[in-house]
């Protein structure tokens, strides 16, 4: 009867380890199937959002100073300095800019958007213009300009999926009483003319300083030869703003004959100055242009010793021309050579050496100048620095190797005779 009941109660024990054990396996498969359930959820939504949401563009701006500064600035006064807004983007980018500080108020923008589009292709060139009241107090003042982007494609697109950039520029400002006169001057120009055409003069002046000013140009207009003045004069510049840059044109009459000329341009209250050449041709005639380039020669050479002088000409003109090299050549200022070379034709758009020899008979630092003579025109003057050594210089620096040589021969003789000498002793020794 006790192993009747011990049986019947083991079996209820392991019918209920086995329906256990078969819960527990029907869990596991259940969450399983809902870990992969999840799973393929999640990667189904995250295509479809690859294929609803739009892209994404991470952009970036930048602005080149990133910082603007006037400095000595008058009250009342005037000052501009311009800044270029880029983009990576090569999609046009809607950007809104903000003003901000204590003197927002002295800021004029030109031009005066504060929304704009810009792209990798096209960026935003923007000019600032500083004006602090004329009852401003002398001090240190500072203020910036924020550049955000807002969105691609037109002014009134919308925004769509969009990362925005930002972008601070630092304005500084310092006021004072002080007033600065400065001015640089520079790119004359002459054209060549068909005569009776006025002479047209240009120049491009640049305001330093922070008053405004009226520069004086002068003028003198000299024969090909530079011999003799045929015309002098002088002009005013329209009147120039503190920092900003102006181009003048100036035409003067004239009766001057056909030929070369050359005339000396100066600022005086800028301080420059120029030599330039140009010619009056005959109505409907061709104008020939040439251009020396450069005189070249060995830097350093002994006296007595044949030296190579070769003058690069290019002929710029639209027709072929004959030139030749002309000048001098001088050693303490005194002229100890001449050059006049034969003619050479150079086609048009091409460069030729024009060739000529010299011996120098003396040492010292010669002085090699000249022009190149083409089609009845002279080029700008040019020059180089031929050095000469005496020429033991050159027979000291020969015999070196001589002497070594020399030296050399007299131990390997020595050394031989040593060695001879030697064995013989040591022969005559064995047979003693």
């Amino acid at each position: 009867m006790l192993n009747l009941k011990k049986i019947i109660m083991g079996k209820i024990k392991e019918e209920a380890d086995n329906t256990q054990t078969n819960h527990f396996n029907n869990n596991y498969s259940c969450i399983f199937s809902n870990k992969r359930f999840y799973f393929i959820f999640t990667v189904f939504i995250m295509l479809l959002s690859l294929l609803v949401i739009p892209n994404v563009k991470a952009t970036s701006i930048g602005i080149s100073p990133g910082n603007v500064v006037f400095n000595n600035m008058l009250k009342g006064g005037y000052a501009e300095n311009t800044v270029i807004i880029s983009t990576n983007s090569v999609d046009s980018v809607v950007t809104s800019l903000y003003l901000k500080g204590d003197i927002k108020d002295w800021v004029t923008l030109v031009p005066d958007n504060r929304t704009f589009l810009m792209s990798s292709s096209e960026p935003y060139e923007l000019k600032i213009i500083m004006q602090p009241p004329t009852d401003a107090r002398s001090d240190y003042y500072t203020g910036s300009i924020d550049f955000i982007t807002e969105r691609y494609g037109e002014m009134t697109g919308r925004a769509g999926g969009f990362v925005r950039a930002g972008v601070t520029m630092r304005l500084e400002t310092t006021v004072s009483d002080d007033e600065i006169i400065a001015c640089r001057s520079g790119a004359f120009n002459l054209d060549d003319i068909e005569y009776g055409d006025p002479i047209r003069l240009s120049s491009t002046i640049i305001n330093d300083g922070n008053v405004r000013i009226r520069p004086s140009i002068t003028y003198d207009i000299w024969n090909q030869d530079q011999t003799r003045l045929v015309i002098s004069g002088s002009f005013e510049s329209p009147e120039i703003l503190p920092t900003t840059r102006v181009n003048v044109v100036q035409n003067i009459p004239n009766s001057l004959s056909i030929g070369q000329y050359w005339a000396i341009i100066k600022t005086e209250d800028c301080g420059q100055s120029d030599l330039l050449t140009f010619s009056v041709v005959e109505r409907g005639s061709i104008i020939d242009k040439g251009v020396l380039e450069r005189i070249t020669n060995p830097l350093w050479v002994y006296s007595f010793e044949p030296i190579e002088i070769k003058a690069v000409f290019r002929n710029d003109g639209p027709r072929t021309v004959s030139a030749k090299f002309q000048g001098d050549i001088r050693l303490d200022n005194s002229i100890v050579g001449i050059i006049d070379t034969e003619e050479i034709d150079v086609p048009s758009n091409q460069k030729a050496d024009i060739i000529t020899y010299f011996t120098p008979d003396r040492p010292g630092k010669y002085v090699i100048s000249g022009r190149v003579v083409y089609n009845r025109k002279l080029t700008y003057e040019k020059s180089s620095i031929l050095n000469v050594n005496y020429p033991s210089a050159k027979r000291d620096a020969n015999i070196i190797p001589f002497i070594i040589y020399i030296f050399i021969l007299t131990t390997i003789i020595f050394l031989i005779r040593t060695i001879f000498i030697t064995k013989r002793r040591k022969k005559n020794n064995n047979n003693a």
